[in-house]
């Protein structure tokens, strides 16, 4: 006995029929002089959608949806008579037809006629499917009693023999029946007629395409009857509205089933297409509401094999160059960072350069709006200009396949399948001269490919932007990279085993070799959000997308070795280049309603990886400063290891910090941005979490926090660490809840207090008006200093007692409080950590 076909409730559709009711009744005139009403009462089996048509003076529709057994709507019209017509309802595998409580409803002025239609299932036979299906040979299946007789008729194209002798004949052998010597490619639609004593049932109809011949980007598949593939000369609008698509169609076009699936084809409107499930029919029956489908809706059989794919590698951007404009200050210019900042820096002389501890909330100075896009120009000072005309074409391979049953005649859903390899590859030069810090974002022209549109559209589009952050001044030519950089995802997804996928990295790079006049620091992206499967470029494209998300195929940084003053710092740099990505795959585009999770995540759609061989060194083999050198340790301590936490770019041995001096510094944001003047702004906010001692410290959430921790053996019984607390944060944030924090930890104990107290060194406890004694105001460049910190402490000292001979962890900290802007850094001299 065979298995009963299962069939999928189409989840989206659990309105009820009041809400269909308000839809339908929408855009029908209210009643005027001579016009009345039908009151109508539809009922049909759960899960089952009918539509009846009320012909007359004009043709009205009425709608139930399948979640319910019955819907009640009231219809105003003109007065008359109007024929009932109660098409017949084919639907979950079987054919229903409907019985109305009178054949023509009059429609009186001022009055309303009640009208009931009932559906129910005709008797005949159920379940007609594929079994099988190639390029010239279908076999089909149904479900029906042995005693009856069956007729099977074919049609070439979509429109099946509505008649038992039209058609061309197909034999049966009882409730099977293999059909070939087709076309490959072609359409094929079939008509199942069945008969018991002397009545004939149906038809039940399915229409057919064959596999393509190889080569081909159309998919082979298997409709379900309601399915309705509409042509351009069907739809006479469409457009997007806020959760979905509203189509209006043309005259005769029939008006598909409530729930029924849509599939629309590539218009200037649905540049990606659309497939969709009717969620909505006006009162006309022309205008439909569609909400994003998944192919499950529409078909029960689909697969598509686009082998390779390529977009061309166009020119994206054009040069970038300097408008005229004076030249602004980095500090005052209001540049703008990474993540725009909620809260904006005085410049130097202004009205918010106070000093006064405690002070309250910061005023801040009028701020210029930061760098901003026009016509493919970023707003820079006059003589400074950033070049990057870079390509970005799209390549690779999909494949995928939805078999809700198993050949061989096994009625059970055995799920979907997907086999897609996207790359994007990014060619292009920069080249930068700017001689303050610069950022700025470039919006490019879509990429945008179609896969297939034959009978859905799949698309894939990629909208990309570039974008430069530059931490100072710079000067250098040829910077960047060729990288390929995507995504290989495959898998499947089966009622029995649920969801199962795999993916990896698509990595390759060639890095460029700069031609440096003046070193400094930069950051470069190209990439965007970036979306595959049907309906791309739709308002709700996400909902149906088989993959949606951000790809940067070029994530780079370039930077050079050796800080500011070091006779190296033109000769030694390197480039750091990787692929991110935060992408997911959207199950619904294949199975819209099984119960599984439909956003499946994977490591190789998400994160940040890096290219082989990155980071490449200008020129290779110059030398790097790594790890802490043991300059820092002074007498009486030995090191038994050490390590740093957070980024490498937030570590450096510079001058700067104490007059005649060098020192390892820790910043809350690039070290490059610590060493300069106090014209210039450190702030950076890179993302880092924060510390969750020196959180507990401040009282408020730290973020981008870095740490030195060392162990040692000391040869005496008191331990000294000379530091440095220095921030951009002075004088505008003292009291307030931006108190930037650090601490020096010696066995998991603070030391880092204010001289002769217990109060923790921050920005509230030592600044122009609390511990002035111990403050450096460099708001305007105080003598032997070269950092751009606005403010710093003099070097501080934490001494402890220890035991000679026996290890101690000293760690140092620091981090920003409440936000990850204004930078803070600690600076531990040469020499300072000893015991005596």
């Amino acid at each position: 006995m065979g298995i009963k076909r299962i069939r999928l409730a189409v989840a989206a559709f659990a309105a009820t029929a009041t809400i269909a009711a308000l839809f339908l009744n929408s855009g029908t005139a209210l009643a005027a002089s001579g016009a009345g009403a039908v009151k109508v009462t539809i009922n049909a089996p759960e899960g089952v959608p009918a539509t009846i048509f009320l012909d007359g003076k004009t043709q009205l529709v009425a709608a139930k949806p399948p979640a319910s057994t019955t819907a009640t709507l009231t219809l105003s019209m003109p007065a008359g008579a109007y024929h009932v017509n109660l098409p017949a309802i084919e639907f979950g595998g079987a054919r229903y037809v409907g019985q109305s409580s009178r054949p023509e409803a009059v429609v009186r002025p001022g009055a309303t006629t009640p009208l009931t239609v009932i559906y129910e299932w005709e008797g005949g036979p159920r379940d007609l499917h594929v079994t099988s299906l190639d390029r010239t040979t279908v076999a089909l299946r149904w479900t029906a009693a042995d005693s009856w007789r069956f007729a099977l008729r074919r049609a070439v194209g979509p429109t099946a023999p509505r008649k038992v002798d039209e058609g061309a004949f197909v034999p049966t052998d009882g409730t099977s029946a293999t059909d070939s010597g087709l076309a490959p490619g072609a359409q094929y639609s079939y008509s199942l007629f069945a008969k018991d004593h002397s009545r004939w049932y149906g038809p039940l109809v399915i229409s057919v395409t064959t596999a393509s011949p190889a080569g081909s980007t159309n998919a082979s598949y298997v409709t379900q009857p309601s399915t309705f593939i509409a042509n351009a000369d069907d739809i006479a609008s469409a457009a997007t509205t806020g959760d979905g698509v509203r189509i209006v169609l043309n005259e005769g076009v029939r008006t598909p089933l409530l729930g029924a699936a849509v599939v629309l084809p590539v218009s200037p409107a649905l540049p990606g297409g659309y497939l969709g499930v009717v969620s909505g029919v006006s009162s006309n029956g022309r205008a439909l509401d569609l909400v994003a489908g998944g192919l499950s809706d529409a078909f029960d059989y689909y697969e598509l094999s686009v082998d390779s794919f390529t977009t061309d590698a166009d020119i994206l951007a054009s040069p970038t160059t300097a408008p005229s404009a004076a030249a602004p200050s980095a500090k005052s210019s209001g540049t703008a960072m990474k993540k725009p900042a909620t809260r904006t820096k005085a410049g130097k002389g202004s009205a918010a350069s106070k000093s006064v501890a405690g002070a309250a909330a910061p005023m801040t100075a009028d701020v210029p709006p930061a760098p901003s896009v026009s016509a493919g120009l970023c707003h820079i000072s006059v003589g400074t200009k950033v070049e990057y005309a870079p390509s970005i074409a799209l390549a690779g391979h999909f494949k995928t396949k939805l078999d809700k049953y198993r050949f061989l005649g096994v009625d059970i859903p055995t799920g979907a399948s997907l086999d897609m390899a996207l790359t994007a590859k990014v060619i292009g030069a920069a080249s930068i001269d700017v001689g303050a810090k610069y950022d700025c974002v470039l919006p490019l022209p879509k990429v945008f490919k179609t896969l297939t549109v034959n009978p859905v559209p799949l698309s894939v589009m990629l909208e990309p932007t570039v974008r430069f952050t530059v931490s100072g001044a710079l000067k250098v030519s040829n910077i960047g990279a060729t990288v390929t950089g995507g995504v290989h995802v495959a898998g499947s997804m089966t009622v029995k085993d649920g969801a199962s996928f795999f993916g990896s990295a698509i990595l390759d790079a060639s890095p460029l070799t700069p031609l440096v006049s003046l070193n400094g620091a930069v950051d470069l992206e190209a990439g965007g959000a970036l979306t595959v499967g049907p309906g791309v470029g739709t308002a709700n494209a996400g909902v149906i997308a088989g993959v949606k998300g951000q790809i940067y195929p070029l994530d780079a940084s370039y930077k050079a070795h050796f800080p500011l003053g070091d006779p190296n710092y033109n000769n030694c740099s390197h480039l750091k280049a990787s692929l991110s990505a935060g992408l997911s795959l959207t199950a619904k585009a294949w199975l819209n309603s099984w119960s599984w999770s439909q956003n499946i995540t994977l490591d190789a759609l998400n994160g940040e990886l890096p290219y082989p061989g990155s980071p490449w060194e200008f020129p290779k083999g110059c030398s790097i400063p790594t790890g802490t050198p043991d300059s820092l340790l002074g007498p009486g301590v030995s090191k038994v290891s050490d390590s740093t936490s957070g980024s490498a770019d937030q570590w450096g041995h510079v001058d700067g910090f104490v007059p005649g001096k060098k020192a390892w510094v820790l910043s809350t944001g690039r070290i490059s941005d610590a060493v300069g003047t106090p014209d210039q702004f450190a702030s950076t906010e890179l993302g880092l979490p924060g510390d969750a001692d020196l959180s507990a410290l401040a009282g408020y959430a730290t973020h981008d926090a870095a740490s030195y921790q060392v162990t040692l053996v000391p040869s005496a019984p008191t331990l000294h660490v000379r530091y440095v607390f220095a921030s951009e944060e002075y004088p505008e944030y003292v009291g307030s809840q931006f108190n930037d924090v650090m601490a020096v930890y010696v066995n998991g104990k603070n030391c880092s207090f204010v001289p002769g107290t217990t109060t923790p060194v921050s920005i509230n406890t030592i600044n122009a008006g609390e511990n002035s004694t111990y403050y450096v105001d460099n708001s305007t460049g105080a003598a032997g200093y070269s950092t751009s910190m606005d403010g710093l402490t003099v070097p501080l000292t934490c001494s402890v007692p220890v035991a000679p001979g026996v290890p101690v962890t000293v760690r140092i900290a620091v981090a920003d409080t409440s936000d990850g802007i204004y930078d803070s850094a600690v600076a531990l001299v040469d020499g300072g950590i000893w015991t005596d």
